[in-house]
């Protein structure tokens, strides 16, 4: 998630296209003197003690600002992956390009984690690793959701800046910060939606069920493990499942009982007894499996079975 400050004069990293999933966004620290940030003919100057976010779409390219100087570059890049920030894509992309001081406040923090976390690279062990990884994606969020006050943006707008740490090169400010929207020719026209491409919220989220629905069978399958093997935090992944009004607990407790409904309902798994389908779905605790299962489907299991099913029934599975 961090890049070592690097050394020679120029130095450009390769960060992917706007199609990359997942896009990572790029936090950038002038620590030693001022950088100059992109190619082209319209690179954005950023001071030293500053921060800046930079969009994945664009190309990072480090250089000095006064080439003359006999120091090489130095710089600290943090890499966020968006689907790890609870920040709207347009405010991020508002937000890009635009230098911010790291003398007071959430920046000043996230400044001070940034750098003691750079000092002491590589961590002993993922535990630790992981847990500094959910810090910074929380101080990062309280950076980016005090620049957004402070600026005004709404709905991905950012106002010009006043007195900022850092401006253009060259003027033309908008062309810089980010991408201008589209003019519109001509009279305005109804046009039927476009059906919206998946946020990179989504597709964590059905990455994530992904994960649940391949180790349904691991007994040891718990928020933690998951949160952990998809590289966020066990908090943001009860925020990512709240938005469907359920908890991970009853998603993976109802995942469980449809896999084991069907075998009980597939006469091709007559030759298996109850416990051992509670078994190959996670079930540990056989009278746990059976009250879970009456509850949910008003029969035990061992009744369940004993219905006549139609063949239409048999092994239908679905997530909800």
């Amino acid at each position: 998630m961090l890049t070592p400050p690097p050394s020679p004069a120029v130095c450009a990293f390769d960060v992917g296209s706007a199609d990359t999933h997942p896009r990572t966004w790029h936090l950038v620290f002038a620590p030693g003197r001022a950088l100059l940030l992109g190619s082209g003919r319209l690179p954005v100057r950023q001071e030293a003690g500053s921060v800046m976010l930079w969009e994945p779409s664009d190309a990072l390219r480090l250089s000095a600002a006064a080439p003359e100087a006999l120091e090489p570059v130095r710089a600290l890049v943090l890499h966020v992956p968006e689907a790890a920030l609870p920040v709207r894509g347009e405010v991020l992309r508002g937000l890009s390009g635009r230098p911010a001081p790291t003398c007071s406040g959430p920046a000043a923090l996230l400044a001070s984690f940034v750098t003691a976390l750079a000092a002491h690279v590589p961590f002993p062990g993922a535990r630790h690793a992981a847990r500094l990884g959910t810090a910074a994606v929380n101080l990062v969020t309280a950076f980016l959701e005090a620049e957004s006050a402070v600026r005004g943006d709404v709905g991905g707008t950012a106002k010009p800046d006043g007195d900022g740490a850092a401006a253009p090169v060259h003027g033309d400010e908008a062309a810089v910060v980010r991408r201008a929207p589209e003019e519109t020719a001509g009279p305005l026209v109804a046009r039927p939606r476009p059906v919206p491409a998946p946020s990179p919220t989504d597709l964590l989220v059905r990455d994530i069920k992904a994960y649940i629905e391949h180790h349904l069978g691991d007994t040891t399958l718990t928020p933690t493990s998951i949160a952990a093997a998809n590289h966020i935090s066990v908090r943001y992944l009860h925020h990512l499942f709240r938005r469907d009004g359920r908890t991970v607990g009853a998603f993976l407790r109802e995942r469980r009982l449809e896999h084991c409904r069907a075998d009980l309902a597939d006469p091709a798994q007559a030759h298996r007894n109850v416990c051992e389908i509670a078994r190959r779905w996670g079930f540990r605790d056989p009278a746990v499996f059976n009250r879970t299962f009456k509850t949910a489907y008003g029969l035990t299991p061992g009744a369940y079975r004993r219905r006549p099913f139609p063949p239409s029934r048999t092994g239908q599975l679905g997530q909800h």
